[in-house]
């Protein structure tokens, strides 16, 4: 890309009202002009160019490198999956917010420009990062974190209550596979070949009820729910 990285990344301490914490806001800056709020094409492979420079790495699981999945970034934030089919992700970046630190001890850090959260317990005893919320900006778009095939895409009811979208990716060159949850819009199928970066896969879905993510940061953001699943896995992350 032109003139190099087009992202930026900048940490800002913000209050939550009666929460008792703090929050980190992780600003990701795009050129002027290149905001979308329409939904994907149709066509699954449709890329945001064919020159595209991938989007920065933000944690690593087993054998899968992920690729921050927006160019709307507005934070990272891990916590515990619910389900012990979902690998512990490693952070890339300088954590600014360390909750859960008895299970968690943040590693050597890869990117200074890159800041996320660790969010307290929720009581359940997979790995602090064993799932992770990228919030991002209202209607931006979803591009794929990894290169892969698309295993899966199924609509379901989260906590059998509320309609949402769940896209499962196989990473390229490996058996492990990619869940994204909270989605809207989606136009893959089952078979699609999605690279990391270029392939859109929808819109966040915004949740009628308030996340964990939303006492870290404020602004009741749309996120992403990310999880790295080990092979033959059969039960699904919520």
């Amino acid at each position: 890309m032109a003139g190099g990285r087009w992202w930026k990344v900048t940490a800002t301490l913000l209050s939550v009202t009666g929460a008792g914490m703090w929050g980190v806001g992780l600003v990701a800056f795009r050129p002027a002009g290149t905001a979308s709020t329409a939904p994907p094409p149709s066509t699954p492979e449709a890329s945001l160019t064919t020159d595209q420079e991938l989007l920065p790495s933000f944690a690593v699981g087993d054998l899968v490198r992920l690729h921050v999945p927006t160019e709307g970034l507005v934070a990272v934030a891990f916590h515990e999956a619910s389900y012990g089919d979902a690998v512990r992700l490693r952070p890339l970046g300088l954590c600014r917010i360390c909750r859960n630190r008895w299970k968690f001890s943040p590693p050597p850090v890869v990117d200074r420009d890159l800041r996320y959260i660790v969010m307290d317990s929720r009581g359940r005893s997979h790995p602090a990062t064993s799932a992770v919320d990228v919030v991002m900006r209202r209607n931006a778009e979803i591009v794929s974190p990894v290169d892969g095939v698309v295993r899966r895409v199924k609509r379901y009811r989260l906590y059998g209550r509320y309609r949402d979208v769940r896209v499962g990716i196989r990473a390229a060159g490996t058996r492990w596979r990619v869940v994204l949850l909270h989605l809207s819009h989606v136009r893959l199928r089952k078979g699609d070949r999605v690279q990391a970066s270029v392939t859109r896969i929808g819109l966040p879905r915004r949740l009628p009820f308030e996340s964990q993510v939303d006492r870290y940061v404020r602004g009741r953001y749309p996120h992403v729910h990310l999880e790295v699943k080990r092979p033959a896995a059969r039960h699904r992350s919520s």
